[in-house]
C-alpha cells in the first residue's frame, strides 16, 4: 500500500471515529444542559393549622446534585433549620427541614410556573399539624 493510500485510509478512519463520538455526545450533552421544571426561585403563600405568610424557595443544579433554601415569613414561624431528604424527579419536589421543636415535609408538584404543594408538621413522629402552599416562579 502506497503512503498516499495509507494516509487516506487512516484519514477516513479517524473521520468517522470523531464523528461517531460526536453523534453519541451531542444527545447527552443536550440532555445534561437542559433545565429542570424546579430550577430557580419560587415565591407565594403558604398556610397552616398555625401560622400563615409567604413562603420563598430557591431550587439549584449543580453536577448530579441539588441544593435548596426555604424560608417562611410569618410572625409565629420559627427559623427554618437546614433542608434534608431533599429529592427532585421531573415535576415532583420534596424535603424535610425542622422550624423549632417541628420536623416539616413539604411536597410539591410544579404545573408550568406554578408550584403547590403540601406541609405536614410531625412533633415526637405524630403528625400535629398540616397546610399548604402555592409558589410561582420568579423571573
Amino acid at each position: 500500500m502506497t503512503t498516499a493510500v495509507r494516509r487516506a485510509v487512516t484519514g477516513a478512519h479517524l473521520l468517522v471515529a470523531i464523528a461517531t463520538l460526536l453523534a453519541f455526545a451531542a444527545p447527552r450533552a443536550e440532555a445534561q444542559s437542559a433545565e429542570s421544571p424546579a430550577s430557580g426561585s419560587w415565591r407565594g403563600a403558604f398556610v397552616t393549622d398555625g401560622p400563615a405568610g409567604t413562603m420563598t424557595v430557591s431550587l439549584t443544579h449543580e453536577a448530579d446534585d441539588w441544593k435548596a433554601t426555604n424560608t417562611l415569613e410569618a410572625d409565629a414561624a420559627p427559623p427554618g433549620g437546614d433542608i434534608r431528604e431533599l429529592k427532585v424527579e421531573g415535576n415532583q419536589v420534596s424535603w424535610v427541614q425542622t422550624f423549632g421543636e417541628y420536623d416539616v415535609t413539604f411536597k410539591a408538584t410544579i404545573e408550568g410556573d406554578l408550584m403547590k404543594g403540601s406541609i405536614e408538621a410531625y412533633q415526637g413522629g405524630m403528625m400535629v399539624a398540616g397546610g399548604s402552599f402555592e409558589l410561582k416562579k420568579q423571573p
